[in-house]
């Protein structure tokens, strides 16, 4: 008996030891499929060595897992965490029109006419006795048709700066009195402080002015308008409510959106706005242009580049983009659609993340990350007609999270 506990106990450390070595293969085993994806770069134009200063993450991902990715100096790593259980609801916010705009996790919504207040929302479930605090703006706005419509959704109109969030109104050409740029307060006794105000009432005569919202750059704040038509910003000190510049931005004779886009990094505005549209049989495909601003030292108009590429509101909720100015050269990364007028799911269309570098509005790079991401849509092709559908965003992967930065080392 004595030789048999021996000879187990002894036993027992081979045993574990082949326990550990097989958990820890397995465990290998998994990791390596999770990674085994097809993700890799595809170089369309130019030389890649072009993104060396730029820094590119994001991730694929669907309520099942996600697999997260960054590309430096040109080199693709990536790894992949699978969800168990699947996520309920996946984080794939993207601002809509009319939608909450979420800015450092906190998601604002603002209403009114006349006397607007905003209110926000903590995705943190710690935070949630926050939620509900609202801000109160009175302003010295008259409309003309009284109708409470505006240029822009009123988010537009919110702008964060560190700690401090500014708002102005994106009043409409029929607009008169006054309005301005208002720092706000979510205190109990807090009060809003206006930090500038400029006049409408050339609305009243044959020149017009529009706002169309409000955005940051550094520690400045950049008042986007149309005036007389043609797209404007003027840029503003927060402390001193000091103009800066005045800057038109479109050339004469062309015609772009009240609605844009906005991306910032470091000191400099990247303002994306779409300039024409060319309609086929089953499309219409934008044109898109984007103004750098240098807000460094005053502010002044870094760069101008049209974006030789069609893009399709058929996939708007789908779609991403992001974009950096650095060094004279516009980085962006964004989603295409392909157009495939004999499918019915116009939100499962195939989709591909593009890599663009640009230089005195030049295309001096292009590049795809390829995947297989494209395979999750196979249920949507060629669907039978007649046949009933009920397809489930969340159960499809997408592009998301896309972001840029100075690479390592530069």
């Amino acid at each position: 008996m004595m030789i048999v506990r021996k000879l187990s106990r002894h036993l027992a450390i081979p045993v574990g030891i082949i326990a550990i070595l097989l958990i820890g293969f397995f465990s290998w085993l998994n990791h390596a499929h999770q990674n085994a994806g097809t993700l890799y770069i595809k170089d369309h134009f130019g030389d890649r060595s072009a993104i060396d200063p730029i820094r590119i993450s994001g991730d694929i991902s669907d309520q099942y897992a996600s697999t997260a990715f960054e590309i430096n100096k040109g080199n693709l790593t990536k790894h992949t965490e699978v969800y168990d259980p699947p996520l309920l609801l996946p984080d794939h916010y993207k601002y809509v029109n009319g939608g909450k705009k979420r800015i450092d996790n906190l998601e604002y919504e603002v209403h009114g006419e006349g006397a607007f207040y905003v209110l926000y929302t903590d995705k943190n479930l710690l935070n949630v006795k926050n939620n509900g605090k609202s801000s109160l703006v009175y302003t010295k706005i008259a409309k003309a048709n009284a109708d409470g419509n505006y240029v822009n959704p009123l988010e537009y109109g919110l702008a964060k700066l560190g700690d401090h969030l500014y708002f102005t109104v994106p009043s409409a050409a029929d607009s008169t009195g006054t309005n301005g740029i208002y720092e706000l307060s979510f205190a109990e006794e807090g009060t809003t402080r206006t930090v500038t105000e400029f006049s409408l009432d050339q609305n009243k005569k044959s020149a017009s002015l529009a706002v169309l919202g409000l955005a940051a750059a550094g520690d400045k704040l950049a008042l986007i308008l149309k005036e007389n038509g043609h797209v404007v910003v003027r840029g503003y000190d927060p402390v001193s409510g000091k103009m800066l510049g005045n800057i038109r931005l479109d050339p004469s004779g062309s015609s772009y959106s009240d609605q844009y886009e906005a991306f910032t990094n470091d000191k400099v505005l990247n303002l994306v706005f779409q300039n024409n549209s060319v309609q086929t049989d089953y499309d219409t495909f934008y044109r898109k242009t984007v103004w750098s601003i240098d807000f460094h030292n005053g502010m002044q108009l870094a760069d101008a580049t049209n974006l030789d590429y069609a893009s399709t509101w058929k996939d708007y909720y789908r779609s991403r983009m992001n974009m950096q100015y650095l060094d004279g050269r516009l980085y962006l990364v964004y989603t295409f659609t392909e157009p495939r007028p004999e499918d019915r799911f116009e939100g499962y269309l195939p989709i591909h993340l593009m890599i663009r570098v640009y230089e005195a509005n030049q295309l001096l790079y292009e590049g795809e990350l390829v995947s297989d991401l494209n395979d999750d849509l196979v249920n949507t092709f060629n669907w039978p007609e007649g046949e009933s559908y009920d397809l489930q965003l969340y159960d499809y992967r997408l592009f998301d999270h896309l972001k840029l930065e100075r690479g390592k080392g530069e």
